[in-house]
C-alpha cells in the first residue's frame, strides 16, 4: 500500500477532493490514505496532522471563494458589482458548500497566517464598493453587513427555514442585496452633504 512520489501538494488536493465529496463530519485521515492508496501513517511525512491538513484547505478554499467573487466582479463598478459579488458569493455557499463550512470554521483555528488569509474574503467586498465615495470605515462596516446578508440566506436556506412559503428564495436574496445598495447610497449621499 505504499507510493512514491507522493507530494503535500496532492495530499492537500486529495483532501479537498475528500471533502467536497462527502463533507466535513466524516472526514479522516484513514479516509484520506485510502484514497491516495498509502498508509495512514505515510501522510504525516507531508503534514504534521488533521490541523494543519484543514489550515491548507482552508487557504484553498479562501482563494476559490476570491477568485469567484473578482471574476463576478470584472468589468463592473457600483451597484453592478455589489449585486454580481452577491451573486458569485450566494452561487459558491450553494454550489461548494464543504468548502464554504471550512471557509466559516477559520475563524475557531488558531493560526494567524490562516487568519490572515482570511481577509482574501474582505477584499473583492471591499473592491465591489470602491466605486462609492465612502470612508475606510464606512467601508469596513458595510462589508461586515454584505457578509452578514449572504451568510444569513445561504445558512438559513441550508437549515431549510425558507421553505415554509411558495416564493423563490433567490428572488428574497436580491432583494435584500438590493436594500444594502439602498444603504450605500444613502450613506453615500450623507457624506457628501
Amino acid at each position: 500500500m505504499s507510493r512514491r512520489g507522493l507530494t503535500r501538494a496532492e495530499v492537500v488536493r486529495a483532501a479537498t477532493e475528500l471533502i467536497e465529496d462527502e463533507g466535513t463530519g466524516g472526514f479522516s485521515l484513514r479516509g484520506l490514505a485510502r484514497k491516495l492508496h498509502v498508509k495512514a501513517s505515510s501522510l504525516y511525512n507531508h503534514i504534521s496532522g488533521m490541523d494543519e491538513l484543514f489550515t491548507e484547505v482552508g487557504y484553498y478554499a479562501i482563494g476559490e471563494l476570491k477568485r469567484t467573487q473578482l471574476a463576478a466582479i470584472e468589468g463592473k463598478r457600483r451597484d453592478d458589482a455589489v449585486l454580481a459579488l452577491a451573486e458569485a458569493y450566494y452561487r459558491f455557499g450553494k454550489e461548494r458548500p464543504e468548502l464554504y463550512k471550512v471557509i466559516l470554521s477559520l475563524p475557531m483555528v488558531k493560526n494567524d497566517a490562516l487568519l490572515s488569509a482570511a481577509g482574501d474574503i474582505v477584499e473583492p467586498i471591499m473592491a465591489a464598493m470602491d466605486g462609492y465615495s465612502l470612508s475606510g470605515a464606512d467601508k469596513m462596516h458595510l462589508q461586515r453587513v454584505l457578509r452578514s446578508i449572504m451568510h444569513g440566506f445561504i445558512s438559513q436556506e441550508e437549515a431549510g427555514c425558507f421553505r415554509h412559503f411558495p416564493v423563490e428564495i433567490s428572488e428574497s436574496y436580491r432583494m435584500a442585496v438590493r436594500g444594502f445598495i439602498l444603504l450605500l447610497d444613502d450613506l453615500e449621499n450623507e457624506a457628501s452633504e
